[in-house]
């Protein structure tokens, strides 16, 4: 290996614009958080650039592509910003797919696990996957990876895999961040997709007891999980399959009192601009490629503030089509998802 004297001025400046460029697109610190699904989000804010991802969608959900940079107004704290980086469908994706082993969905896996190599093919050959299932926890079935047959393997495992353990959300949400920040690809965004029913139960002693068997004696609850997720700047996507037993589980009396709820995983996105998408077993395969095809076509925008602001301090974050944008359609029905602003 070459000596530091022999390394050229010009390579040196490479590297140093390359590493910014990169610690621009990572994910950073956020400030305590009072209301953690309701509080604002955060994105990463390097020293001179901020950056934010944004889909934009009609009322069926189909992504709009073929925007350029004029097409937005973007603005922090009411002020005006200039986009000075734009791109789309340029940046490695790191996913994180995790799949619910509860009896409602453990059915949809298997057309899943079908059709997987078609489904991980609507990614590109350096987008990288993790396989994980949940429920009181989470279990890693294949840590990050570029190889397709590996991650369709993992995919056919978990649809035989079968747990009599709860949901606990908040406790998977904080596993699944942690494995979402061992991604091996730097400069990627880092998503996470969810195929779930969209129910958890909530965490206490007596649930624990009774559903948690394979749980960690002390669980992460629903603010350390938000936290952890705003640390990370990854993106919460989600599948909810809705099944009769789902229905059922909204009025139970039996599951109100054991404290079953709805609607996390939606909040959870919601938080951090991810898409979420209804499902059925018999669609599953084809709802998930959609999905992807989604999270493939998210614009990246990048700014340098024009205002200075204490450490610590909330900058609101507002996306919009400019009024000479042109869009197909009525505008007013079209949907913006984006964070909504960060800690500097």
């Amino acid at each position: 290996m070459p000596s530091s004297k022999e390394v050229l001025p010009l390579a040196k400046w490479l590297c140093a614009v390359f590493l910014a460029w990169t610690l621009g697109n990572a994910s950073g610190a956020l400030a305590q958080v009072d209301s953690p699904l309701d509080a604002a989000v955060t994105i990463h804010v390097s020293t001179n650039l901020v950056m934010l991802d944004v889909l934009v969608e009609n009322k069926s959900g189909t992504p709009i592509d073929k925007l350029q940079s004029g097409d937005f107004l973007l603005s922090e704290d009411g002020i005006p910003q200039t986009i000075t980086y734009f791109s789309q469908d340029r940046l490695p994706l790191s996913v994180v797919f995790l799949f619910d082993l509860t009896d409602t969905v453990r059915g949809a896996l298997k057309p899943l696990a079908k059709g997987a190599l078609q489904v991980l093919d609507h990614l590109k050959p350096e987008d990288e996957v993790a396989i994980l299932v949940f429920s009181s926890h989470t279990e890693i079935l294949q840590p990050f990876t570029t190889d397709r047959t590996r991650a369709a393997a993992a995919i056919a495992n978990a649809a035989g895999m079968k747990t009599t353990d709860g949901t606990f959300i908040h406790e998977s949400m904080y596993e699944a961040v942690e494995e979402a920040m061992r991604s091996t690809t730097p400069g990627s965004r880092r998503v996470m997709v969810w195929l779930t029913d969209g129910s958890a139960n909530s965490q206490n002693a007596t649930t624990q007891k009774m559903f948690g068997k394979g749980a960690p004696a002390v669980l992460h609850d629903q603010r350390e999980a938000t936290q952890a997720l705003l640390h990370s700047g990854v993106v919460v996507s989600a599948m909810i399959e809705t099944t009769a037993a789902t229905d059922m589980a909204r009025v139970n009396p039996f599951m109100l009192i054991v404290g079953a709820h709805m609607g996390d995983i939606r909040r959870y996105a919601a938080l951090t601009g991810g898409p979420v998408l209804d499902t059925s077993k018999d669609v599953v395969a084809a709802r998930l490629a959609t999905l992807l095809d989604q999270l493939r076509m998210r614009y990246t925008l990048g700014y340098k503030p024009s205002t200075t602001r204490p450490p610590g301090s909330f900058c609101k974050l507002d996306v919009r089509l400019s009024p000479h944008a042109t869009i197909e359609g009525d505008r007013k029905k079209l949907r913006i998802l984006a964070r909504q602003g960060y800690y500097r």
